[in-house]
């Protein structure tokens, strides 16, 4: 009698010096479980939910209404020939984008720790997840945000066609900060409760409730080097016409998704080895 001979054992070792084009193949070999996580962060979102994507306008709407009062009833802040509303719900819609894709992007290796722990794929998908899924919510506030400036009587532009790529540009640049924060944060905890307050500054340094024309001239130029208010200001010029962002100002944004992103594989694929040890 003679023994059968053992399987072959398979052992799955990381790839080093992975080129760009060997993420983006990852990406594309994961895009079956990016749709079923997508899917399920909707449903669970709205699951339940009286109103359902009601939700997804009614923060937006109740702050555009607090901004209004407090900015223009009280304090008259000029809003660059723009219907205040408009102009404060344009640089909401993104913000809240952003806000979602890079809160949820960095927790989401924590939260699906117990689907990575069981079975392999892909994980560089998941961080990619929450712009996705954040982006429904994203287009109802644009389609919404179309309304309020028919209501306010704000003159739609013929740029408007460019909106679908400012959205897409902000989900890329919230990936890239979510890319590189979320290994950290399935290992050092700390970031998850600093993310918060680094969220609300950067929401201060925006022109999200005010425009950049009441910022000291001495320090605009730097001011609208921040990727935040030129993802903001392109919104808005978009879709009403307002002042375009400066030529600068885009160079330094592409520029800083495409570092953040180069960064953010390097930090994930350096702790990809450990994650499941360490999460």
């Amino acid at each position: 009698m003679t023994d059968s001979p053992s399987p072959a054992m398979k052992i799955i070792k990381p790839i080093d010096n992975r080129r760009l084009v060997d993420e983006l193949a990852d990406l594309w070999r994961g895009r079956g479980i990016l749709a079923v996580l997508i899917r399920r962060d909707i449903s669970v979102r709205y699951r339940q939910a009286v109103f359902g994507v009601v939700w997804a306008l009614l923060q937006p709407i109740v702050t555009t209404a607090i901004f209004t009062l407090v900015f223009v009833v009280f304090i008259r802040l000029p809003s660059q020939d723009v219907p205040y509303p408009v102009f404060a719900f344009a640089g909401l819609v993104i913000w809240q984008y952003f806000n979602r894709a890079v809160s949820e992007g960095t927790l989401s290796l924590v939260t699906n720790s117990g689907l990575i722990t069981k079975v392999y794929f892909p994980r560089i998908v998941i961080p990619l997840v929450a712009p996705c899924s954040a982006a429904l919510d994203c287009l109802l506030g644009v389609a919404a945000l179309v309304g309020i400036a028919l209501v306010f009587h704000a003159q739609l532009q013929w740029t408007a066609a460019f909106v679908p790529l400012v959205v897409l540009f902000v989900g890329l640049f919230g990936y890239a900060v979510g890319l590189c924060l979320a290994p950290l944060q399935a290992i050092y905890r700390d970031i998850g409760i600093v993310l918060p307050f680094a969220l609300q500054i950067a929401m201060y340094l925006s022109p999200i409730a005010y425009p950049a024309s009441v910022v000291p001239q001495s320090v605009r130029w730097l001011y609208r080097l921040n990727p935040v208010a030129v993802m903001v200001d392109s919104m808005r010029w978009a879709l009403v016409g307002s002042e375009p962002p400066s030529a600068a100002g885009l160079v330094v944004a592409f520029a800083s998704t495409a570092l953040l992103l180069w960064i953010g594989l390097i930090i994930f694929r350096r702790c990809e080895g450990t994650l499941v040890d360490r999460i």
